[in-house]
């Protein structure tokens, strides 16, 4: 009953901030407020939205001063954020249930790529089609990364257990470079998101972690309870921003969210190409059946429930929870 309570109070908080938002005109004289982003990893197309908000100044028009900060992935990002260090981190919101469970008082606030984005890649040439040819093979991945939680159900669909593969962990800077030189026969990542990076040095397909029973809700922004309960307006001004600005990216925007990527970070030596692969690749994962007609950034009960029970099955939160304990739609835009 408490825990109903508490989310009851934070989705009317967070309503609260939302109208207080859209009728808010930030005074000329009044400092902007700090407000920390994280993203789950180095630049990348991925996070066009907030490097274009940043650039184009949307934040600064809401009256904020946002520090925008590079990642190390999902896990890292969420532990900071749980532990109130970061304000709101980009990642791959199906960490939430997993935080929670570990005691972070942490909520989606806003799901971006709502089809799960978690893929193990292998090599176009190889003659690897099915997770059940993974057998014996060696497959990367870094210690961080959101298919931690994944691994041991996604081979047991495939009737293996981890002694039946050889896992390689890496810094994540090294996993594609061990990958691409033949050390790994497979790559455990996101694949909207490592498919355009590999494009040149090892073209890959993916196996596709959801055609294994894996539904786990990908990119997002997530908040601590508290945040969302204190700051309110805050929050609402970062996801109204983010959302506005993947509406202006795909309304046919993305070289442009290119230039600003590049932009925010000059010294990144990134490659343009990757970054509008990584942005055009990501829009076929923004929608599910479940959400389509819904604004970016709504999420789904359906597909939450449909990670809920992934997770339970899996052993890694236990059972009894509703999809209501892990997101809100609450800072959503009024249609």
């Amino acid at each position: 009953m408490r825990k109903a309570q508490n989310r009851c109070r934070l989705a009317t908080l967070a309503a609260a901030g939302l109208a207080v938002f859209f009728c808010l005109v930030p005074s000329p004289g009044r400092a902007a407020e700090k407000v920390t982003v994280r993203t789950d990893f180095t630049p990348a197309g991925t996070h066009a939205a907030l490097h274009l908000a940043l650039v184009k100044g949307w934040f600064k028009d809401a009256g904020l001063d946002v520090d925008l900060q590079d990642g190390k992935g999902s896990i890292n990002t969420i532990q900071l954020v749980g532990a109130g260090e970061v304000d709101i981190g980009q990642l791959s919101v199906g960490m939430v249930p997993i935080a929670q469970q570990a005691g972070m008082k942490v909520m989606s606030i806003a799901g971006f790529a709502r089809r799960g984005d978690l893929a193990v890649l292998v090599p176009e040439r190889s003659s690897i089609r099915t997770a059940q040819d993974l057998r014996g093979k060696r497959i990367v991945l870094f210690s961080a990364s959101p298919w931690i939680p994944f691994i041991n159900p996604f081979l047991k669909a495939a009737g293996m257990t981890r002694n039946d593969v050889k896992l390689i962990f890496v810094d994540p800077s090294a996993m594609y470079p061990t990958y691409a030189s033949d050390k790994a026969d497979a790559v455990m990542t996101l694949a909207p998101f490592a498919m355009p990076i590999l494009a040149k040095m090892m073209p890959s397909r993916p196996i596709i972690a959801a055609d294994y029973g894996i539904a786990f809700p990908g990119l997002g922004l997530v908040a601590r309870e508290d945040t969302i309960e204190k700051r309110p307006t805050t929050v609402a001004k970062v996801v109204a921003a983010t959302i506005r600005a993947w509406d202006y990216i795909y309304a046919g925007h993305e070289d442009e969210a290119v230039q600003d990527i590049l932009k925010d970070r000059p010294d990144a030596k990134l490659d343009p190409a990757i970054l509008k692969g990584q942005i055009i690749a990501y829009k076929d994962y923004f929608n599910t059946p479940n959400t389509v007609g819904k604004p970016i950034g709504w999420q789904s009960e359906a597909d939450w429930a449909a990670a809920i029970k992934t997770m339970v099955e899996a052993g890694v939160i236990k059972p009894g929870h509703k999809p209501g304990d892990f997101y809100t739609n609450a800072f959503m835009p009024k249609s």
